[in-house]
């Protein structure tokens, strides 16, 4: 059987992040062609879906395939007891981004519940506070206005909207409800100094302590869902991590020169920037100019970016609004509850980056060409 090319993606990035095939107590991935097979075979998917694969289940009788075909890369919700394509619930939009969200088998129980008017007051008082004290810092701030996505699934993806910080600190600091902190000094914690400046494609955080300000801030990355919080220093400044940044932003279609840059970057054994490498011996050697080959006038089409369910991070989302419309906090929460939110307009190319950054935290959205 010849496995779908994401599926490859997938399991080599897995296998980096985890040294177990059960994860979160219940998900189990099959992490090899012979676990696939055995399954394939023993629930006779040959009969039912033969267009399909099995990929992970919940050991309870659930079980999230994929498509053979390399055009369809969702996953898919089934059981072992049912195996009909027309019962098929969509999980999320690729392997990556499901094992990004944490393999949910239902994302609705992950969704935020509503905050009391109580929590949102209290939810605002302490972003006030933590504003004030990043703006004491133009090191932080600079930072933040100079920033760089890159194409590469370890490197920084996301960045706070600076005026809701506290909201970008959701899921490190404290859960969906402001009020259930995670904060702790012991071995592992997430640490009351520590801010998060910056996470990737997987969710994993690039933070700062606020008591190392003397020495500019050196930058951390942790992975995320390891069940404890081990930091790696990555860069002995947030200076120096902003010109590594640009310099592989710079040199991105330039496979030499990155590994190169990078070989230094991992002579000391940083097991981050070692990922990094790694992933950059994986891409693909593409031109600056056979990039731009890829783009065509169509990119250039009026399109509209909607929001149809924001999913998970619904903090987020509403500091998203919030920066994108202008609006108050409390004005923001209130157009997060519509069905449909157009979020930005204007070239299908350039939307590519809003819908990503929606995605990436969870939301559902809908992309209409005009």
């Amino acid at each position: 059987m010849k496995l779908p090319n994401q599926w490859h993606s997938f399991i080599k990035i897995f296998q980096k992040k985890f040294d177990s095939e059960i994860v979160y107590d219940i998900v189990h991935i099959f992490q090899d062609q012979e676990t696939i097979n055995e399954r394939f075979t023993t629930h006779e998917f040959e009969i039912y879906l033969p267009d399909y694969i099995p990929v992970a289940d919940d050991s309870g009788g659930q079980v999230a395939v994929i498509s053979k075909n390399d055009k369809d890369t969702k996953v898919y919700l089934t059981s072992y007891g049912t195996l009909q394509e027309k019962e098929f619930r969509i999980l999320d939009r690729d392997l990556l981004h499901w094992m990004q969200q944490k393999f949910p088998f239902d994302q609705k129980a992950s969704e935020m519940p509503e905050m009391t008017s109580e929590q949102q007051a209290i939810f605002e008082k302490e972003n006030d506070h933590l504003l004030q004290k990043v703006r004491q810092f133009p090191l932080l701030l600079n930072f933040w206005k100079q920033t760089y996505s890159i194409e590469n699934l370890c490197l920084p993806e996301n960045y706070p909207v600076v005026e809701d910080i506290l909201a970008f600190q959701e899921g490190y600091a404290f859960s969906s409800v402001v009020t259930e902190k995670l904060i702790g000094e012991k071995d592992g914690d997430f640490r009351d100094s520590w801010l998060v400046i910056a996470s990737n494609y997987f969710a994993d955080p690039f933070f700062i302590d606020f008591n190392d300000a003397k020495e500019n801030f050196p930058v951390y990355f942790a992975f995320h869902g390891a069940g404890k919080w081990t930091p790696i220093q990555i860069a002995d400044s947030i200076s120096e991590f902003q010109e590594i940044l640009n310099k592989i932003f710079e040199n991105r279609f330039d496979r030499n020169y990155l590994e190169s840059f990078l070989k230094e970057l991992t002579s000391s054994g940083n097991e981050f920037w070692d990922e990094v490498y790694q992933n950059v011996l994986d891409m693909s050697d593409y031109t600056e100019e056979e990039q731009n080959e890829k783009n065509d006038e169509s990119d250039w089409r009026e399109a509209e970016v909607y929001i149809i369910d924001i999913g998970p991070n619904k903090m987020k989302i509403v500091s998203l609004l919030k920066e994108v419309y202008k609006l108050s906090g409390t004005e923001a929460l209130q157009m997060s509850k519509q069905n449909r939110i157009l979020y930005h307009k204007g070239p299908y190319k350039w939307i590519q980056s809003s819908a990503r950054e929606l995605e990436s935290l969870g939301a559902t959205i809908e992309i209409v060409t005009l």
